[in-house]
């Protein structure tokens, strides 16, 4: 109980934060090394490994829409231990299969299983915050855990591959996921995650009665947009470092400087605008996010230097840490108790929506820019497209929303 008091934050939400903390260190360990994986240890040729990569991108991003209402139905516990054990058993038998057909069956698999562990962590999340209204600060600590991941995971991903043991490294990766199960008995939420006094829906009806709420289509259209933005660091980004300034050997240290700095302020960050920016001021998270994405496009389009690149890291980071939990706090807001999960299932097909415009339209702009010899225009038409973005935010946001099942009124 002390620990939980020192770390601010109640039993369930710590629970739920370690899973998330272990959990993902399997998943950026294998995401980092897959296609290396595939290519040199499987021997598959290139454009099957290509098609087993994307397959497995799309079932973890898809499989979402599939499993959202009917979660809603079960116990998010329960969910969340089938999720880690489904998806931990079907990565290890991975090394298990030389078949590329078996293979990609089993990362299906696994990407539904992921999905069913991802949609009921935040199911549960926002049933804690809701009943103490603390959503944004829960959300903003599954984000510090989830980077805290992502800056380790790659490097364990990188030490199993290069190991004696290469030919196992995907059960190694599962066994990640079994321990965040066992670990999820072991230190258990210590309270009932299912709302008891929720009515069971279908699943068709359950997507209506989603779409149909007018609040949410607006937080749906911001999230897209902000993704777009987001995967530009991870996309867009290192393509260009990597080969128009051919410098690949600086990639680590800039991508992990924003792993880095999540994990240090995220918390702070998100007290901050649990403070400051809560109550009639919410709207205002989203439209700093907006402006710090636009000004760090801004530094990389006018300076265009290393140094620029790691302040454009950081400006990047901080519109992230405010982007990030204010989304899932926005949906956790929006969510009627008996469709939470389909909430947050719906704004996870948005996000791959946003991601996926994101990379090819990213893609597309640094080669239509770099025909005409003035690549800084990239980063300049990036920095242009938020700050229109923001003022459509500021434009919709004025638009109060009546939320129906709490009788309260929300703007978004």
């Amino acid at each position: 109980m002390k620990l939980f008091h020192r770390l601010k934050v109640p039993r369930p939400i710590f629970s739920i934060c370690l899973n998330t903390l272990i959990t993902h260190l399997g998943f950026y360990a294998m995401t980092a090394v897959l296609t290396v994986y595939l290519s040199q240890v499987k021997g598959l040729p290139l454009s099957v490994t290509a098609l087993v990569t994307m397959i497995f991108t799309v079932s973890y991003r898809s499989a979402r829409f599939l499993t959202g209402p009917l979660l809603d139905n079960l116990d998010p516990f329960k969910c969340m231990l089938f999720g880690c054990y489904l998806t931990g058993i079907s990565i290890a038998l991975v090394d298990f299969w030389d078949s590329p057909v078996w293979i990609t069956a089993q990362l299906i698999i696994a990407g539904v299983g992921y999905s069913v562990r991802g949609l009921s962590s935040k199911a549960a999340v926002s049933l804690v915050g809701s009943k103490d209204g603390n959503s944004l600060f829960y959300f903003a600590n599954t984000n510090m855990y989830l980077n805290g991941a992502a800056i380790a995971g790659p490097v364990i991903g990188t030490f199993l591959l290069t190991g004696p043991l290469k030919s196992y490294t995907l059960t190694f990766v599962g066994g990640f996921y079994v321990l965040g199960a066992l670990l999820l008995n072991l230190v258990p939420p210590g309270c009932d995650l299912l709302d008891r006094e929720r009515k069971p829906v279908s699943f068709w009806k359950g997507y209506r009665a989603v779409l149909l709420d007018a609040g949410f289509r607006k937080v749906l259209l911001f999230n897209t947009i902000g993704c777009f933005f987001f995967t530009q660091l991870f996309n867009s980004f290192p393509y260009l470092i990597g080969t128009h300034l051919n410098a690949p050997e600086k990639l680590g240290s800039l991508l992990m400087l924003n792993g880095i700095l999540v994990v240090l302020l995220q918390i702070p960050v998100g007290r901050w605008m649990n403070t400051v920016l809560s109550g009639p001021r919410e709207r205002y998270r989203l439209m700093l996010a907006f402006l710090l994405f636009g000004l760090s496009f801004t530094i990389n389009g006018v300076v265009g230097s290393m140094g620029g690149y790691y302040v454009f890291v950081a400006l990047f980071t901080l519109a992230e840490m405010l982007f990030i939990p204010t989304i899932d706090a926005f949906v956790s807001t929006a969510a009627r108790p008996d469709l939470r999960i389909t909430y947050f299932s719906v704004i996870g097909l948005s996000t791959a929506l946003g991601e996926g415009i994101g990379v090819y339209t990213g893609l597309q702009l640094i080669q239509m820019w770099s025909l005409y010899g003035i690549l800084s225009y990239f980063w300049l038409s990036l920095a242009l497209l938020s700050g229109l973005s923001l003022i459509l935010y500021v434009m919709l946001n004025r638009s109060p929303v009546h939320h129906k099942e709490e009788g309260k009124l929300w703007r978004y």
